[in-house]
């Protein structure tokens, strides 16, 4: 039984929360306690003018009814207004049949009474203990075996069935972190022979490209030891990995659908985790999954997610997950829905326990970015097994934590700013990075020995280092997944990078081509379009589009260490050096000796700047600012005149842009030392005010935008709002 100590509200935490008035304490609110959207779109509509601050509640088997009042009247009086929760197959149907809710019944009566809504997670793929399919929950099973669905059905049946009509309900999440361990068993091979089938067409058709031939589709069998061999069947593991993808996002389909049936009313959300690592090898793709549900979010867990990363890239890196996100979900709703809220001991790669500054930066950066909702892990702890102890946002006796102080100061100005921040959108980026999910499953077997963290990771470290010259540079830039180039999504930005874009199917190379031709500016380095997505190799590089760059690779000349393109001692150079014939293209550099190695070639109304070398992986390893200059040129080009620009602040200051009806604001967080920095505001504006202290920034005006000065300090958060534009007929200032 949890003790009592773990149950009350420490003395000096219901001092600092009893000066709130009921109207403090009602922030962000959903809407009125028993009011119930009427269509999704009416609760996603709820969801996107409101910025919403919450965290998960474990519900341990030790809570008692008392105890989880009380902890949701903390939490409501430290300014959350969302939990999630997560409902426990195992803890509902402990024996066949038997359906207990009790401890789930308190919590949503618990939120209900003080204002707070939940979101919750199903676990359909996580089926209790006496169905003897794994060890202990959170091993997922295959939902592709029927009677697991069956049962699953069931499980959603009397959940949702259950809580759909709780005045405390709000948003159900289909699966947690979505993913499916690979696994080779009947019922899933059967559905991969259907895939197949769907694909090819014909047996016929199949054994033409796979070195195994197959006798019928519903035969089909493959294993994980037919592609762990040095020379291996890349068609058939390419086709294996597509189909993984395709089958979480079918999965997560039918759990949604099964859902939809019951409750047509509630949005319906998914969290996949990982972001910073190589996805499609993982059977995960962001894009694809966003299609599943009625909006998308993301787990980010430093102790997990960021490798060995220096803990000063911790800024880069959650705003490189924030980004992926972002892109994925278009102009749509998003949250960060578990965001790493305590220490972590012995679950993680690292133990690690997040600083009150790190937590508000983390929270106001995805505020910039656009987010509606950021959901900490977890409130509490676990009481048994592994995290018990670990994780909780408030402190080892239950009370006001440092994190969780901070998470309420947060609250706070949110309060106060909700006119202006609920209805804010991030400015759209006039820049993307190409999000290769063709070159990351080629990669996946192509990457270098030996095997471990490093291999097959070169076009991922690529895509980050791309990231980390234009975030350093403080230009905002989106991500465009392949299908989104095939199908013209390209068209949205002027500026495209293809960083170590090795790998790319013939309607891809077309798509670059029709984007050139149409007035775009791609940068690329490496092998471009070296292999088609099956890893067959082209016989020119780049791939298909030599007229696009005017010019051609001769040679590939390996190189085993970093060195310089120039004679500025650069140290640009990585992993290739590969010599240039000119075949129309102006050169931007060249080597000490003459030969070229960056070109820029006018090809339609477009133009195509090129490196021949793995100049973004080098970046990511050495951050030579000159390289930077290098990568962001185009993009600094393209981006003069957004509505939100940081003229002024170092590298280490992480840049936002909102913009509303009410006027624009600039997000800004700092992961170096002190710094001063200015923002334009395009415009003529006649308040410009840092919202969390709430001080009047002095400005200037510099053509049609006008310039605000303030100092960032390290480890700081400055959220700046420039509101009341003196051009007639443009919203005055809100108070």
């Amino acid at each position: 039984m949890k003790s009592e100590r773990r149950n009350k509200i420490p003395f000096f935490c219901l001092v600092v929360v009893l000066g709130f008035t009921v109207a403090a304490v009602t922030l962000a609110s959903f809407g009125k306690t028993h009011s119930q959207p009427a269509t999704p779109d009416a609760g996603i509509a709820e969801l996107s003018n409101q910025i919403h601050l919450g965290t998960a509640f474990f519900v341990n088997r030790t809570e008692t009814k008392e105890g989880i009042r009380k902890h949701f009247e903390f939490m409501k009086k430290c300014g959350l207004t969302v939990v999630r929760i997560y409902l426990i197959w195992d803890d509902v149907e402990r024996k066949p049949g038997v359906w207990t809710f009790d401890s789930y019944d308190w919590a949503y009566d618990a939120a209900a009474a003080v204002g707070i809504k939940i979101a919750a997670t199903l676990f359909a793929e996580d089926p209790p203990g006496w169905m003897n399919r794994t060890p202990f929950y959170h091993n997922p099973a295959n939902l592709n075996e029927p009677y697991l669905r069956e049962r699953a059905s069931i499980y959603i049946e009397k959940v949702v069935n259950r809580y759909k009509s709780h005045p405390a309900h709000a948003v159900w999440i289909v699966m947690n972190e979505p993913s499916q361990p690979e696994n080779f068993e009947r019922s899933t091979m059967e559905q991969f022979g259907a895939w197949l089938k769907a694909k090819y067409g014909s047996v016929e058709e199949l054994n033409k490209h796979w070195f195994r031939p197959v006798r019928s589709f519903q035969e089909v069998q493959v294993s994980a030891d037919q592609w762990k061999t040095g020379f291996c069947d890349y068609r058939s593991f390419i086709d294996w990995k597509e189909f993984n993808i395709d089958n979480l996002r079918n999965q997560l389909g039918w759990v949604e659908n099964q859902v939809k049936k019951l409750d047509p009313a509630h949005p319906t959300h998914a969290n996949p985790h990982g972001l910073a690592y190589n996805m499609p090898a993982s059977g995960q793709d962001l894009w694809q999954e966003r299609k599943m549900v009625d909006f998308l979010g993301a787990s980010i867990h430093p102790a997990w997610h960021f490798g060995q990363a220096r803990r000063d890239d911790f800024g880069l890196l959650y705003a490189y997950c924030v980004d992926l996100i972002r892109s994925a979900s278009s102009d749509s709703l998003w949250w960060v829905t578990e965001l790493q809220g305590g220490p972590s001991v012995y679950t993680g790669i690292r133990p690690l326990n997040p600083t009150k500054s790190e937590i508000t930066r983390w929270l106001w950066d995805a505020i910039g970015a656009g987010a509606k909702g950021i959901v900490f892990w977890n409130w509490h702890w676990r009481t048994i097994g592994r995290e018990a102890g670990e994780w909780g946002l408030v402190s080892q006796n239950g009370g006001l934590s440092e994190r969780l102080e901070a998470v309420r100061r947060a609250a706070d100005t949110i309060r106060r700013e909700m006119p202006f921040l609920g209805n804010a959108r991030a400015q759209h980026a006039r820049a993307a990075i190409l999000y290769n999910r063709e070159a990351m499953l080629i990669n996946a077997l192509d990457g270098r020995p030996p095997a471990g963290p490093d291999r097959g990771l070169d076009v991922t470290s690529s895509l980050l280092g791309c990231y980390r010259a234009l975030y350093g540079s403080h230009i905002p830039v989106e991500f465009l997944d392949i299908d989104g180039l095939k199908n013209g999504a390209a068209a949205r930005y002027d500026v495209l990078y293809l960083p170590y874009s090795y790998a790319m199917d013939d309607q891809a190379v077309t798509a670059v081509r029709r984007y050139v031709e149409n007035g775009g500016t791609v940068w690329a380095d490496g092998l471009v379009a070296w292999k088609n997505e099956y890893g067959n190799v082209r016989s020119t590089i780049p791939g298909g589009l030599t007229d696009v760059f005017g010019c051609e690779l001769e040679d590939i000349v390996p190189m085993s260490e970093a060195f310089s393109l120039t004679n500025a001692n650069e140290k640009a150079g990585e992993l290739l050096r590969l010599p240039l014939r000119l075949k129309g293209a102006d050169v931007l550099l060249r080597t000490s000796d003459g030969a070229p190695v960056a070109t820029r070639h006018r090809y339609g109304r477009g133009q195509a700047i090129y490196y021949a070398t793995a100049l973004s992986l080098g970046y990511n390893k050495r951050e030579n600012p000159i390289v930077q200059r290098w990568i962001v040129a185009p993009a600094v080009e393209k981006a003069s005149g957004l509505p939100v620009e940081l003229r002024k602040g170092s590298q280490r200051i992480a840049f936002r842009g909102l913009e509303n009806s009410f006027g624009l604001a600039a997000v800004l967080s700092n992961w170096g030392e002190d710094d001063n920095v200015t923002i334009g505001f395009r415009g003529d504006y006649q308040e410009v005010m840092e919202i969390i202290s709430g001080t009047t920034v002095k400005t200037t005006r510099d053509d049609n935008f006008t310039l605000a000065t303030l100092p960032v300090e390290r480890d700081a958060v400055r959220v700046v709002v420039a509101r009341g534009s003196k051009r007639a007929g443009e919203p005055r200032i809100y108070k």
